[in-house]
């Protein structure tokens, strides 16, 4: 939020001073050094990653500086199982599936511990269910003439159900064009039970996700093309964390609000002079692919 609110003084002292014929150099100081801790975690086949870095000048465009002497250690409670990350490079700590399926399963209590010049940054979580995709279907957008082209500009709809009972699911959809992650940073697609609300009785046991989750980030593909979306079990903290990173990315105009931190759930342990940030979670997860036709 700092290095934010420096970024407004310097907006407003450039409108200010556009009219002046001096160039006024204004220095800024540095934010205090903080651990960033990027660890969502899933129970898909491939090598699972954590990302531990510190945060960088407000105005870099560079990669975040990695921290290459943490200690990663993720704990199954409910196995009593723990898993070690290894460094790899770029701050990305690894555990490979080498040697076992997965590491992630439905309701399991998960544990994660972040050891750092002898402090450990602790977080929690429980993995939830996702739901089921029963198919994806491609659309051609309204106002071509003929048959669907090379040219033909269509969209993805997903067909997908969550499972109504008293436990509400919240999800993160993730879109794929060619096994290229769509709409990152500026367009999450989150719900709740696939209805933008939580449903605790439906006349059924399972209920249609509606719009606009499934229009899938509303994103354009060609024919031929792959699509290929992921439904990621999210935790309730989770959601609204997206949540409230959307309404940060998207402040601005007329009625923008005061830039506000976004919440973690990464625990700081007393005595640490370096404070962490960032989120854990573990996930179950649905995915479906098919060619744009």
């Amino acid at each position: 939020m700092k290095n934010i609110i420096k970024l407004i003084l310097v907006i407003t002292s450039f409108s200010v001073l556009t009219s002046c014929t001096d160039v006024i150099q204004i220095k800024l100081d540095e934010g205090s050094k903080i651990y960033v801790v990027d660890a969502f975690v899933n129970n898909l086949r491939q090598d699972q990653v954590i990302k531990v870095t510190t945060n960088d000048n407000y105005f870099s465009n560079k990669e975040a500086p990695p921290v290459s002497n943490a200690s990663v250690v993720l704990k199954d409670l409910t196995a009593n199982t723990q898993y070690v990350f290894n460094y790899t490079s770029n701050g990305n700590y690894v555990y490979s599936l080498s040697n076992t399926d997965t590491i992630a399963r439905v309701n399991h209590s998960y544990e994660l511990n972040v050891t750092i010049d002898g402090y450990v940054y602790t977080s929690f979580n429980i993995q939830r269910r996702t739901a089921v995709i029963d198919s994806i279907i491609s659309l051609p957008q309204e106002g071509g003439f003929g048959p669907p082209t090379t040219d033909t500009i269509f969209n993805c709809l997903l067909m997908a159900r969550d499972k109504v009972d008293n436990v509400g699911d919240y999800y993160w959809l993730k879109t794929f064009r060619n096994d290229t992650l769509m709409g990152a940073g500026g367009d999450i697609n989150v719900t709740i039970d696939g209805v933008g609300g939580l449903v605790t009785s439906a006349p059924n046991d399972t209920i249609e996700f509606t719009p606009p989750a499934t229009f899938l980030g509303f994103e354009n593909f060609r024919k031929n093309s792959k699509c290929r979306v992921e439904i990621h079990s999210i935790s309730r903290d989770n959601y609204f964390f997206f949540i409230q990173a959307l309404a940060q990315i998207n402040n601005g105009g007329l009625f923008a609000t005061t830039p506000e931190n976004v919440k973690t759930n990464i625990v700081t342990p007393d005595g640490a002079k370096t404070k962490a940030i960032g989120r854990f979670n573990m996930a179950s997860v649905a995915t479906r692919s098919t060619i744009v036709h």
